[in-house]
């Protein structure tokens, strides 16, 4: 079974001692005013995180000049985060607002999957876009990633996110214990094999080191050969011109949005990533305040994305604009005398190599920026 009852008298003192080790996760009862700020603030990343990450995927889906590789990236992107917003950010409040888990045993090791799976779909997500801009912007020639080497990456992402989630997963257990006269509470907590420390001292330090620092240490070297290749010199052969210039713009702006979301990303979840670690390498019993604060911050990051997408694209703009109601944007009349695409697409989410004529003869405009350049990612 993985429900396992102690009661403060008739325990055996082993299993009180285990429990109680385990039980350095679990926080005590809240106060009143802490639980109603726990619950405004996770409320508020839940409803952002939803709402946000939905519009980037209606967007996507809606523009078919989005649907390429980079696209597939993005979406996948919005749909972990919301995963985790849906099946673990609530749960994890009501277990922070009542200190008892009132899910059962089957959601036990479900959002503790998820929050893991989730964080590591994300990471691994970044480091293949990293590399896609950086295949497309130093090596322009070859060919691009298609939409099924796009889809098959996915594949790959979530099987190894899966695949390194499942150990969180499959050793939760399910305990309860006789808080006080008729009360009794659950607590969802790890519940490694024999020798429980070691062993879960080293699968947090490992996927610590595997699955956060090294892929953000790849991106930060894949980025910064960008930034050189982007900022500090030319390509041989380029041409100084109205539409090169603008063009140009865009690919620096893309980079610095993509590195925007890496950043943001990074920031979000070092701290408790470092905490957790810091739990099961050195014992410590966590404390309340800092555990609620670290792990807010961490589930925020569920909702920054579609903010700087929004902040930084015009077509993503634009369509949270049309679905507030603010205002509706009809495309100007020259929108329709376009051709499919011009050669400025190279770095947009659309990436069709079909589409490479008509290059001398198209201006860069702010049609062009809101419609092509500004979907670049």
């Amino acid at each position: 079974t993985n429900r396992t009852t102690f009661n403060w008298t008739d325990s055996r003192i082993v299993e009180w001692e285990k429990f109680a080790e385990l039980a350095k996760y679990e926080p005590e009862s809240q106060k009143p005013t802490v639980k109603a700020l726990l619950i405004v603030a996770y409320s508020v990343i839940i409803i952002m995180s939803l709402f946000g990450n939905m519009l980037v995927c209606h967007v996507v889906l809606k523009n078919k000049r989005m649907h390429s590789a980079t696209s597939l990236f993005i979406v996948n992107l919005a749909v972990s985060d919301i995963m985790i917003t849906l099946l673990n950010t609530p749960f994890t409040l009501v277990r922070f607002v009542n200190s008892t888990w009132i899910f059962g045993k089957a959601m036990c090791h479900v959002s503790r999957f998820v929050q893991y799976c989730s964080l590591h779909v994300s990471t691994l997500t970044l480091t293949a876009i990293a590399l896609d801009r950086h295949q497309v912007i130093l090596n322009p020639l070859k060919q691009r990633m298609s939409l099924t080497k796009g889809a098959l990456s996915i594949s790959v992402i979530w099987l190894m996110a899966t695949c390194f989630s499942l150990p969180h997963a499959i050793y939760q257990k399910l305990f309860q214990y006789n808080y006080r006269e008729a009360t009794v509470r659950s607590l969802c907590l790890p519940d490694f094999p024999e020798p429980a420390e070691l062993v879960w001292k080293y699968l947090d330090l490992s996927t610590f080191l595997l699955l956060y620092l090294l892929p953000l240490l790849i991106i930060t070297i894949t980025y910064t050969r960008l930034a050189k290749k982007l900022w500090l010199r030319n390509a041989i052969g380029d041409i100084t011109t109205q539409q090169y210039i603008a063009h140009h713009k865009n690919k620096k702006k893309s980079i610095k949005m993509l590195m925007l979301v890496v950043v943001v990303f990074a920031v979000c979840w070092f701290p408790l990533n470092c905490y957790v670690v810091l739990i099961s390498s050195l014992g410590i019993k966590t404390k309340n305040s800092l555990y609620f604060a670290l792990h807010w911050f961490a589930m925020s990051s569920t909702c920054y994305n579609p903010f700087i997408y929004c902040w930084l694209n015009e077509s993503f703009r634009s369509e949270l604009k049309s679905l507030l109601c603010i205002c509706q944007k009809v495309p100007p009349a020259g929108d329709n005398a376009l051709p499919p695409m011009v050669t400025s697409y190279r770095e947009a989410w659309v990436e069709q190599p079909r589409h490479r004529k008509g290059l001398a003869s198209q201006t860069v405009c702010s049609t062009v920026n809101m419609q092509t350049a500004n979907t670049e990612l």
